[in-house]
């Protein structure tokens, strides 16, 4: 293998997230429009790391009291029933572990997607899952 195509391998790896396991269909949905609202509230991130971090910090907090008042007012369920507080615990460790993903994943002055890596490896934007899915791993790259 040439070197050119060991480093070009290498640098696709470099900006794209650890991410995070979601399992089951109420949890992929709720995670991945998570992810989502971080990446899209911070457009592109800003050049200076302070600046970033703020940038990063204000998507999280604003995204976060928006997806506590959906349960808060009732407005996440399973199939027809609301979800409950226990349930939503279990959930809330998910979403702080796709903050966190998020805001290590965002290092440069670019703009962001999240994209599902599927159980077999392959990678696929945002609900263009060729099946039903019982698992993904949320991924941060750049655009």
């Amino acid at each position: 293998m040439s070197i050119g195509i060991l480093l070009a391998a290498m640098v696709q790896t470099v900006n794209v997230s650890g991410g995070v396991e979601v399992e089951k269909m109420p949890q992929i949905g709720i995670a991945t429009r998570h992810a989502r609202c971080i990446v899209r509230r911070i457009g592109v991130a800003p050049r200076d790391e302070g600046a970033r971090q703020a940038a990063i910090d204000t998507a999280v907090r604003d995204c976060r009291a928006y997806v506590e008042s959906d349960f808060a007012q009732g407005r996440v369920q399973r199939g027809d029933r609301l979800v409950s507080g226990r349930w939503w615990k279990g959930m809330q460790r998910t979403l702080d572990a796709i903050e966190r993903d998020v805001a290590e994943a965002i290092v440069t002055p670019k703009q962001y997607k999240i994209i599902w890596q599927l159980p077999d490896g392959g990678r696929v934007d945002v609900y263009n899952a060729p099946g039903v899915l019982t698992s993904v791993r949320l991924l941060t790259v750049p655009l």
